[in-house]
């Protein structure tokens, strides 16, 4: 049974022209990790993980409506002792991928605290990631927050 739904998804995806079907459900699962990678360098203060992951273009569309480059988002995360990141989980997540770009969405909770100031938050994000020179890059970020 398994091996005839096999064929008959090769033989669908084969007249779809979906030839890369088996490569988009293992850029799914890469893209996944990713955002797991990506929060958990965002509370290990892991500067060389993020500066991987998000491509020199990225850009932010942060929960007050403020577009930010990366270079920013470094600066204020990595320069400054104001902000920490304590615990960070994202779930919810979901990828589609379409050749070389995806759009993966999820749900990130997170505490941390500014200037000494404790805050929680729950956020739904969207990222967008570029497949280049063979490893996928985060291009786009967009978070806005979610009642608790």
């Amino acid at each position: 049974m398994k091996r005839s739904i096999g064929a008959l998804l090769f033989a669908l995806a084969a007249v779809l022209g979906l030839d890369g079907f088996e490569q988009g459900s293992r850029d799914v699962e890469i893209i996944s990790d990713i955002e797991q990678q990506l929060a958990k360098a965002w509370v290990n203060r892991d500067r060389a993980t993020i500066d991987a992951i998000l491509a020199p273009d990225w850009s932010v569309t942060d929960v007050a409506g403020r577009v930010l480059t990366k270079q920013q988002v470094m600066q204020e995360s990595f320069d400054s002792a104001d902000r920490r990141i304590e615990a960070m989980a994202i779930d919810d997540v979901k990828v589609r991928t379409f050749g070389d770009t995806a759009v993966a969405t999820g749900r990130t909770r997170a505490t941390g605290s500014y200037r000494g100031t404790s805050q929680s938050v729950v956020l739904r994000f969207t990222d967008v990631f570029v497949r280049r020179d063979g490893r996928w890059q985060a291009v786009a970020s967009h978070g806005s927050t979610v009642a608790q």
